[in-house]
């Protein structure tokens, strides 16, 4: 049986070819499932999911509004369910989002945004999965899964990688053809969109060669004893969550998540000289807060690290640990900037021996796997009391 880490890294590094291969293919498929619907008039969207798939949502918030000209709300899967969906308004699209196409929650969530008159989309893998069925229109998603299945029958069970990657991308592909479908986008900034989008994967590629390098020198210095706190804003906003999730799946440790602005209102009163901050810096909107917020960590003892743009003297100035990232607009920097995330996670959890998930308790997964996947779903949208 392989080792899992070794499974993990693999799948980390296959991320560009897998974004180099299916860009057009997810995109034709996507134009040809939106080509087969009247559109309507599409007013008000909404990604949900859990977990990974959550965070895809976020990171994919600014791309979808820029390419559909619609205001597009993440929500957590439970909070659309069971409590937006009930209010859901008119000419209303939903995109439901899990890898497995099994996670009772988001089913959930898109049965019943269906049955109020949504369009209904399913971010998976498969048309035979129950999201898939649940919904009205497949975006089908070419990754492998989390849960593999090893030639001598053995399973290894992996922090989700190339699975986040792939539901971002079918996000990005689906908000390119929906901005067409619905005549909001020209032919003109949908080869903008594309050439952008095609700069992806040799980014990706070169992120690649610099964080495979830095993140095993730097595991050891992890250690249980320290706090961990990850600071990001709009698209990042997405990585930091993504980021928190590698930590508790991949080392089964507590890290906190943090708005950039609200940090300073909330986890800086516990930042000290054991606490890591790791601030998300791309180049965009928000990069002079994160230098702030960089400064006022400093002065509260922090290790600061810094995921940021390659040549950015004051950022890489600004930090103790430099992840430098190539270039990108800040749309579609959730690509490349999660990878010290993972690749972190699986070698702090290699060094120091600790089994991705805590799932060489049984009972843990097993567990696990009954609250994601086996939960009972609510029947109609509940009726939610307004006093």
């Amino acid at each position: 049986m392989q080792n899992e880490k070794e499974v993990m890294l693999k799948e980390v590094a296959l991320q560009p070819g897998f974004v180099r291969d299916n860009i057009d293919p997810m995109l034709a498929y996507m134009r040809e499932v939106v080509a087969g619907r009247e559109p309507g008039t599409l007013r008000h969207g909404f990604m949900i999911g859990c977990g990974d798939s959550f965070s895809a949502a976020l990171a994919a918030r600014s791309y979808m509004m820029k390419a559909t000209g619609r205001f597009i709300e993440p929500v957590e899967a439970l909070e659309f369910s069971r409590y937006l969906v009930t209010d859901l308004p008119p000419d209303s699209f939903v995109f439901g989002i899990s890898n497995s196409g099994t996670v009772s929650r988001t089913i959930e969530g898109v049965r019943l945004a269906r049955d109020r008159g949504a369009w209904t989309f399913a971010v998976t893998v498969s048309a035979d999965t129950n999201l898939a069925r649940a919904a009205e229109t497949l975006i089908k998603v070419n990754a492998p899964p989390n849960i593999k299945e090893q030639p001598d029958g053995t399973k290894v069970i992996t922090p989700g990688s190339v699975t986040y990657t792939a539901s971002m991308l079918g996000l990005f592909t689906a908000s390119i053809a929906v901005g067409e479908c619905i005549g909001y986008l020209g032919k003109d900034r949908v080869e903008q969109l594309l050439s952008e989008l095609r700069a992806v994967p040799d980014a990706m590629s070169a992120a690649d060669a610099t964080v495979s390098d830095l993140a095993p020198k730097i595991a050891a210095t992890f250690t249980k004893d320290r706090k961990t706190v990850i600071l990001g804003a709009g698209p990042n906003y997405g990585t930091a969550y993504f980021g928190m999730c590698k930590w508790f799946e991949g080392l089964t440790r507590p890290c906190h998540y943090a708005e950039l602005e609200e940090w300073a209102h909330e986890q800086y009163f516990f930042t000290d000289e054991m606490t890591d901050t790791i601030i998300l810096l791309p180049p965009g909107a928000s990069r002079d807060r994160g230098l702030e917020q960089a400064q006022a960590s400093r002065e509260m003892g922090s290790r600061i690290i810094i995921i940021g743009r390659a040549g950015d003297a004051e950022a890489e100035a600004a930090s103790d640990i430099y992840f430098a990232m190539p270039d990108l607009p800040e749309t579609l920097t959730p690509f490349v900037y999660k990878l010290p995330f993972e690749y972190l996670s699986c070698h702090i959890a290699d060094q120091q021996n600790i089994a991705f998930l805590g799932f060489d308790n049984k009972r843990r997964q097993e567990v696990n796997f009954r609250q994601i996947f086996h939960s009972a779903q609510a029947k109609a949208a509940p009726e939610v009391a307004t006093r």
